[in-house]
């Protein structure tokens, strides 16, 4: 740079200090540069972070695919053409074993309720007793 150049930019900066290069301290320097990287930090966290997405309850899974299980081998059963005797007789079998484990879950589940509400049955007596 010429320093008719350089006098000629000082001259405009001195004229109005707001134009030129800002003088800035060291703490502001920090600032800037803390703020830039955490401005950074926000961006990739918002380009990485995963869609919320609604999953079916699984409640009951073993149980609902008994029911699925059971409802294919109905749709089977019933299809059209039928199948052979022998083909529908093992289906049947099938069918039937599936709902005997079905009834099984199902009185395991019921026990379970009810072993539950004797156990709060029980602390419920006790509380009053402390009481």
């Amino acid at each position: 740079m010429s320093s008719a150049h350089h006098i000629a930019v000082q001259e405009a900066i001195a004229a109005n200090p707001r134009a030129g290069p800002k003088a800035l301290t060291i703490e502001q320097y920090r600032a800037r540069q803390s703020g830039q990287s955490n401005r950074r930090l926000q961006e990739d966290y918002r380009l990485t972070q995963i869609p919320k997405v609604r999953t079916p309850k699984r409640r009951g899974g073993a149980t609902a695919k008994l029911r699925r299980e059971r409802a294919a081998l109905l749709d089977r059963v019933n299809a059209d053409p039928p199948p052979t005797w022998a083909e529908a007789t093992a289906l049947w079998l099938k069918i039937d074993a599936l709902e005997q484990q079905q009834q099984q879950k199902q009185r395991a589940g019921e026990q379970r309720r009810q072993q539950q509400q004797q156990r709060s049955q029980a602390v419920a007596a006790a509380a009053e007793q402390k009481q």
